[in-house]
């Protein structure tokens, strides 16, 4: 069995592969085990890999194309079979000393652990277009109940960055294949629910890339990916942070303000060229929250807005905040 275990989800990855696959044989620490899980791709994904000859390299295709988080749970199948999982989607990066300093965080740990590092996020041809940023130096051992918190406001762990310690076990959890938007901050606060240590590094050790073909792009007209999965995904973490009756109580007033006020960005983004959409989100989020919560999102929007000198879009339907009562 191998001790540490890379795999590459890959679907019509040719444009990043090479670079990907040098970035692992360049790595201070290697990974025992690198494995590309190629999900039926149609370029040059299979040579690439078959003719990698930096280290050994698996090329495995799958019978038939089963969807990115489909793909993503056949990585995860490789729990069984190694002491630490690292999954990297083919157009991220790590940096070379990713496995050197991210490995030892979680050597003491007992039973699962995941141990995560501070992201740079870059664009289609790696420039840093978004630095890390953090106010810690070194790595910390996070509580669960802070650790549970962040990912129910959706501030996200990246999939590059991660470690998992999964000690030859099956991975309790998987991803849910109906959340292509959020299904990845469910995977990781589930998985996160099972572990005895949660760990930070903060230093930003992997780059995330955004770029035309990234999946919140694909997913900016999908209302259930988009809006309504956001809701699902606090309302589901919501379910694992254990506290008290009313410190859970404010939590949730909280996520509901937070989840309008992510809708009025959202809202923002798409009026101009979308009203009918604009208001389909905004009916989609009063779904969940009250006019209260709605209100007061905007407001915190309308301040960060004002703060920021930013002018906001006019849609009278829906602007609720300070300046632009409902009609």
């Amino acid at each position: 069995m191998s001790f540490v275990t890379s795999v590459i989800p890959v679907y019509n990855g040719a444009r990043f592969l090479p670079q990907t696959l040098e970035m692992f044989a360049g790595q201070t620490r290697r990974p025992d085990r690198l494995v590309v899980l190629d999900n039926c791709s149609t370029d040059a994904t299979p040579e690439i890999a078959r003719g990698f000859k930096g280290m050994p390299c698996e090329w495995r295709r799958n019978e038939t194309n089963i969807g990115l988080l489909g793909n993503l749970n056949r990585a995860l199948a490789f729990s069984s079979e190694t002491e630490y999982l690292h999954i990297l989607p083919v157009d991220d990066r790590i940096k070379p000393n990713f496995f050197e300093q991210m490995l030892p965080l979680l050597e003491d740990a007992r039973g699962l652990a995941l141990a995560y590092s501070l992201v740079e996020k870059i664009d289609g041809d790696g420039v840093v277009i978004e630095p890390a940023r953090t106010r810690r130096r070194g790595a910390r051992v996070v509580p669960k109940r802070e650790y549970l918190g962040a990912l129910a406001e959706l501030i996200t762990i990246l999939m590059p960055g991660i470690i998992m310690k999964t000690g030859c076990q099956p991975a309790p959890v998987q991803f849910l294949l109906d959340m292509p938007q959020v299904g990845d901050c469910l995977f990781y606060a589930r998985f996160g629910a099972h572990c005895s240590k949660l760990v930070e590094e903060s230093e930003p050790l992997c780059q995330h890339r955004r770029h035309a073909a990234s999946t919140t792009d694909r997913n900016i007209l999908n209302l259930d990916a988009w809006v309504r999965d956001e809701w699902r995904n606090m309302t589901m973490v919501m379910e694992l942070i254990e506290e008290g009756p009313f410190e859970h109580w404010l939590r949730w007033q909280k996520l509901k303000c937070l989840f309008a006020a992510r809708s009025r960005i959202k809202i923002d983004m798409v009026v101009g060229s979308r009203p009918d959409y604009a208001r389909e989100i905004r009916m989609a989020t009063l779904e969940n929250v009250s006019k209260v919560h709605w209100r007061l999102g905007n407001a915190a929007v309308w301040m960060r807005d004002l703060l920021h000198g930013k002018t906001r879009p006019h849609f009278t339907d829906q602007s609720e905040g300070p300046g632009n009562p409902k009609k």
